[in-house]
């Protein structure tokens, strides 16, 4: 297989990988955001913006390990998936920590009210 061809297959790994997990999480999500933002318009910005870097860092990371992997071909896919999946398994955590923020918060004020 040549280098182009690796590079697209590699390429379509990793926004596959993006797609199917965004799919996954779409819509609780949204409902999430439109809960914590104060106005449609913002959460729509941040639903769009989460999008963006869930297809976004696990491409750079397949790109990153692209140019410094070399070996066989079932080598390189399988370091190319690796790749994907933890670009996505870390914006996850990323993602993860900033939705609990707001409603850790929210369970703080809850405690305080109830002691009160």
């Amino acid at each position: 297989m040549n280098e182009l061809s690796l590079l697209l297959i590699e390429t379509l790994i990793s926004v596959m990988t993006s797609i199917t997990i965004m799919l996954l999480i779409s819509q609780t999500l949204k409902a999430a955001l439109l809960d914590l933002c104060p106005t449609e318009k913002q959460a729509k910005f941040w639903l769009a913006y989460t999008r963006t870097m869930m297809l976004i860092s696990p491409l750079l990371l397949v790109l990153l390990i692209n140019s410094t992997h070399n070996g066989d071909t079932f080598s390189d896919l399988r370091a190319a998936f690796i790749a994907a999946l933890t670009g996505l398994l870390i914006g996850l955590i990323i993602i993860g920590k900033k939705m609990y923020i707001p409603v850790d918060r929210h369970i703080a004020q809850s405690d305080k009210g109830k002691s009160a």
